[in-house]
């Protein structure tokens, strides 16, 4: 009986301190950090909770866990008023646990060891040329038959601006010019559409209409390409692939992703800048160079950047390979960016890191940066349409690349994590390797 009343105060005195712990401000710093953190095998990390309790540190399987300087042989006395280094030998996947009194349990957390990639950084200007997977219906107009009567074919059989278009009469199409040839060669002037909408494909059938010239139409505007200037982030001489630009490609007119049929990418020179000011955003002008030379193919259109593989290696004046940092390692202080502003020559220039924006999500707006050298703010006036995927080199490290601009400050603007982009690298590995089997 005793014992189990003494069960009973024991459990009420448990519950009372989860309870006091939860709702303890001295614990809202174990709260606010993340649930998984990632490190590179061999490299130390430093986590500063800033909580003056010591709790003990539980984890199974940690004969490589290295905490402190110290092994971690299951659990150990951590004080969270200094900082908390982890190093780990081995690669894999630990659980830990922080625990008051080695018996209530305060926060749990997943580490993952990783191995160091290593790429060469870019800065490169390229060229962009993005084929759909289709044609996008970039407008809906009429069509004056023979007779002048004027008609809507596309806008009856329910097509709207964002549509892309991706076969005709069961022909797969990727241009403009498919399209029309498709719709004015086979007698049959019923024409069948297989179209894509926010992520969903259908058929819809029209009648093409005889205009007064002749030729047969259906009533649309469409786009078959999307082209301009950006920068190469990185390339991974590794497995060949790269990435560039640290955003999406949405379509100018629709604002609808661009899902990618066919691409490419190709050398491009810088002629000339046109400089950012308070709300008026800047712009790289560049021309195409050695067009039929093509550097690497576009395999994906993410929102983390494009992606793809390189048809030859490519070379930095800076670097040769670098490792990528998590992006937990990065922080605020002095960087630079590789970009170009005049020409093709890569040229680097100082930035800082104003603040990392720490993501339970990942997205192209990590970290906060200003424009600092001199040089380039004569120039540019800041960030410009053109800069983005310019890579984010801190203590010889690439840590990201830029992406966004402030447009009531064009000296700052937001860059992307590197890790998120190498992500996506994996990504099509993975996918690569699955296809092939």
């Amino acid at each position: 009986m005793v014992y189990s009343k003494n069960r009973k105060l024991i459990g009420v005195f448990i519950a009372i301190m989860i309870t006091l712990v939860a709702f303890s401000p001295q614990f809202s710093g174990l709260n606010r950090f993340p649930d998984r953190i990632r490190v590179i095998e061999g490299k130390e990390h430093t986590l500063n909770f800033r909580i003056p309790f010591t709790l003990q540190l539980f984890a199974k399987s940690s004969d490589y866990l290295i905490i402190n300087g110290a092994a971690l042989k299951d659990r150990m006395n951590v004080n969270l008023k200094n900082p908390l280094s982890i190093k780990s030998s081995r690669l894999g996947t630990y659980d830990l646990e922080f625990r008051l009194f080695g018996i209530i349990p305060v926060k749990k957390m997943k580490l993952e060891v990783l191995p160091e990639v290593k790429v060469i950084p870019g800065g490169h200007s390229i060229g962009v040329k993005l084929r759909p997977d289709g044609v996008i219906v970039v407008g809906i107009a009429s069509v004056i038959d023979e007779k002048g009567k004027t008609s809507y074919p596309a806008r009856e059989a329910g097509i709207q601006v964002g549509d892309t278009i991706s076969m005709v009469n069961g022909y797969k199409i990727y241009t403009a010019e498919e399209l029309s040839r498709i719709v004015n060669r086979d007698e049959d002037k019923i024409v069948t559409l297989t179209v894509k909408r926010n992520g969903k494909t259908f058929e819809t059938q029209l009648g093409a209409v005889k205009s007064r010239d002749g030729i047969y139409q259906i009533g649309l505007w469409v786009r078959d390409i999307a082209a301009g200037v950006g920068t190469l982030t990185f390339y991974d001489p590794e497995s060949g692939y790269y990435g560039a630009l640290g955003h999406i490609i949405s379509d100018s007119d629709t604002g609808r992703i661009v899902e990618v049929g066919q691409g490419e990418i190709i050398r491009a020179s810088i002629t000339s800048i046109a400089p950012a000011r308070k709300n008026v955003p800047g712009e790289k002008r560049g021309v195409f160079v050695e067009e039929d030379r093509v550097m690497g193919n576009i395999l994906t259109n993410t929102q983390f950047g494009i992606f793809g593989r390189m048809y030859e290696p490519v070379k930095n004046p800076y670097y040769s390979e670098i490792p990528v940092a998590l992006a937990s390692f990065a922080h605020e202080g002095k960087a630079q960016i590789l970009t170009v502003i005049d020409g093709e020559r890569i040229e680097k220039f100082d930035i800082e890191i104003q603040k990392i924006v720490r993501q339970n999500f990942p997205s192209t707006k990590g970290m906060i940066i200003k424009i600092i050298d001199p040089r380039l703010i004569e120039k540019t006036g800041g960030i410009v349409q053109g800069m983005s995927g310019s890579p984010i080199i801190q203590d010889g490290y690439l840590v990201g690349a830029v992406t966004h601009v402030f447009v009531n400050d064009p000296t700052r603007g937001y860059g992307v994590f590197a890790e998120w982009m190498i992500e996506e690298i994996s990504k099509l590995k993975i996918e690569r390797q699955v296809s092939n089997f």
